[in-house]
């Protein structure tokens, strides 16, 4: 018998009623069906709001935070930082469906540069939105790109303000990542400060599902010299340290040094709800660096002079110690990838792309 295609709105309707009542099936009524078979809560989805199977709406279909997911992220792809798991604790916590929380998730990851923070930042999008850092409810700013004329303070405070009131009104859940805090004049965080406070509403406005994380290099220094204290001095691995043994130090450090923190209200007011340090990290772990480089390239095997070749570019501090990498993971992959092409091609590239 010939393939007949299903045309009609009505011919759809009875294939979809039969595929969830009765089962799969490549024949219906003695024709040939050409429709894949989807799984039935697939089907379901489609019926109740066509639209958002599709495209990125605000429902559980697109906004879900997944524990397991973020926690094998961080364990395959970022080493050396396991304070992390107080990030996903705060996380799960937020998002737990039996216990709203009262406020908007604030965090504050400071480290030296190349230690994972925008790493995890992307970990952690992926793991809330289906669409991850491409989605809607995202959005990332830059200290150097919008926010670093002090003139314009007022028309920041203002903008911002009403850009985070305009998003959240038309979906509560969503993530505001601020980049380079560090290099972001003074004060334009404060004029945010009632919307990552303990309020109902703000303006009738409800921001408790919404997560804030500020990224900066405030506090590297001290975070670098505290820890080797720990490591050095008190024998502390770095797998036995807690949150309380830097968040003092941070907010200190954070609220002192210029920047977007400096004598901020987000610290004054205590409406960071967690400082999160960044380990400066060891041989060991740029080493594993280095090896992930070589695996997203399709080298599960690189040679050890190649890894050493690329080790010889970090550089060591401090000075009395030499134990971590000035610069953390940062610059790794370009020189993996000239390795790459110079000494396996034929992992690489498929036979047709060296031709």
């Amino acid at each position: 018998m010939p393939v007949k295609s299903i045309s009609s709105p009505i011919s759809i309707l009875f294939t979809i009623f039969y595929l969830l009542h009765v089962g799969s099936c490549w024949e219906l009524w003695g024709y040939n069906v050409e429709l894949s078979v989807p799984k039935r809560d697939e089907v379901l989805k489609f019926i109740r709001n066509p639209y958002c199977y599709k495209y990125e709406c605000c429902n559980d279909n697109w906004i879900q935070f997944k524990k397991r997911k973020l926690e094998n992220n961080f364990s395959t792809h970022v080493f050396g930082q396991p304070l992390l798991n107080a990030a996903v604790d705060a996380l799960s916590s937020h998002f737990n469906k039996y216990f709203q929380s009262s406020k908007a998730l604030t965090m504050s990851f400071h480290g030296m540069t190349g230690t994972g923070k925008n790493y995890v930042t992307r970990f952690i999008a992926d793991s809330i939105f289906t669409n991850g850092m491409k989605s809607k409810y995202v959005h990332h700013f830059f200290g150097r790109l919008h926010f670093s004329e002090t003139s314009l303070l007022k028309q920041y405070q203002t903008d911002l303000y009403s850009w985070i009131k305009g998003n959240i009104s038309e979906c509560p859940t969503q993530l505001f990542i601020f980049d380079e805090v560090d290099k972001m004049i003074p004060n334009v965080l404060d004029y945010i400060t009632p919307i990552i406070d303990y309020l109902e509403d703000v303006e009738g406005v409800d921001y408790s599902k919404a997560v804030f994380i500020f990224l900066s290099n405030i506090g590297a220094d001290i975070i670098t010299e505290h820890f080797h204290d720990l490591y050095v001095q008190e024998g502390k691995n770095r797998e036995d340290l807690t949150l309380s043994d830097f968040e003092y130090f941070i907010q200190k450090g954070a609220f002192n040094e210029n920047g977007g923190l400096f004598h901020g209200k987000t610290i004054s007011n205590n409406l960071i709800d967690h400082y999160i340090p960044f380990l400066p990290l060891e041989k060991k772990h740029i080493q594993l660096c280095i090896e992930k480089e070589f695996q997203i390239r399709k080298v599960l095997h690189p040679h050890e002079n190649h890894i050493n070749e690329v080790m010889k570019i970090i550089e060591w501090g401090p000075d009395s110690s030499k134990l971590f990498s000035k610069t953390g993971c940062k610059r790794l992959g370009p020189k993996v990838a000239i390795l790459v092409d110079r000494h396996y091609r034929h992992v690489s590239f498929s036979e047709k792309d060296e031709l």
